[in-house]
């Protein structure tokens, strides 16, 4: 049995199933991971973006520019992505498990799960979204009404009296993750027992708060299986697999045995017919 196999057998017999999302699950989808080789935010450069647009400084103190710069680096390769073959194949486990056996923690801010089927009610964005904008002043919620093409001025808050300029209703360094969002994740991870499962897929293991989820996970009795391209630290967790390879290849692979495997265990209908014949015989 390879060790794909034995972790689709693992999924596949668990009560509970968590998927935690980093942003290797969207390389595939041609988005950027920012931190990597050449990524947005590395070199001299990248971390005087940072510390500016990356920040509350510079949306508090150029929130015009930061807008700008924020539209045309960030938001609008995020717009015109789709999700990849992971995304989808992760909608389909979900449609394998009762709505509060599943859910999808992720770090990601760009909606890809939701796009690709998973019940929105269930995916925790525990750095919130770039699909959703407020303002600056006070957290007013702005309704692009469907609008994908933002502009590049940013709109002023339609509350009466506000005026504030708008920014991504997602988190930027040095601010905390949102409640609404990080308590059901917390709440999700606790109901956790043995042998329930968190799959976890591209994600580097270092950011907090949000990797401390699978430390807690993994003491609670749950079965980690990583997805990446390296390990990471995750792997000194008990009970810890690794499955080597993109999100894209590993995952449809994955679910397509999970698929089989639940189908094989599923009593056939002639099984249950004559069952039925033979109790009212």
């Amino acid at each position: 049995m390879s060790l794909t196999q034995e972790c689709a057998r693992v999924i596949a017999a668990a009560n509970r199933v968590i998927v935690f999302t980093g942003a290797g699950m969207s390389a595939e989808s041609n988005i950027e991971t920012f931190r990597g080789s050449g990524g947005l935010w590395t070199g001299f450069v990248g971390n005087l973006v940072l510390a500016w647009f990356g920040t509350p400084v510079g949306w508090n103190w150029s929130p015009k520019l930061a807008w700008s710069q924020y539209i045309k680096k960030f938001y609008t390769p995020i717009a015109e992505a789709a999700p990849n073959a992971g995304h989808y194949a992760i909608a389909q486990l979900e449609q394998l498990f009762p709505d509060n056996k599943f859910c999808v923690i992720t770090q990601n801010v760009d909606g890809l799960h939701q796009r690709a089927g998973n019940n929105p009610n269930k995916v925790y964005e525990l750095h919130g979204t770039v699909t959703r904008h407020r303002c600056i002043k006070n957290g007013h919620i702005y309704d692009f009404r469907g609008e994908t093409q933002l502009p590049l001025d940013s709109p002023t808050c339609r509350v009466e009296g506000c005026k504030s300029t708008l920014r991504p209703d997602c988190v930027l360094f040095t601010e905390g993750l949102p409640n609404s969002q990080w308590v059901p994740s917390e709440a999700a991870i606790d109901d956790l027992d043995l042998d329930d499962v968190v799959i976890i897929v591209g994600t580097s293991a270092t950011v907090q708060p949000a990797a401390s989820l699978p430390h807690h996970a993994s003491k609670n009795g749950a079965i980690i299986i990583e997805v990446n391209i390296e390990p990471t630290s995750f792997q000194s967790l008990s009970r810890a697999r690794f499955l080597r390879g993109t999100a894209g290849t590993v995952l449809p692979e994955l679910v397509d045995l999970v698929k089989q495997i639940r189908n094989d265990r599923a009593p056939s209908s002639s099984s249950s017919s004559s069952s039925s014949s033979s109790s009212s015989s």
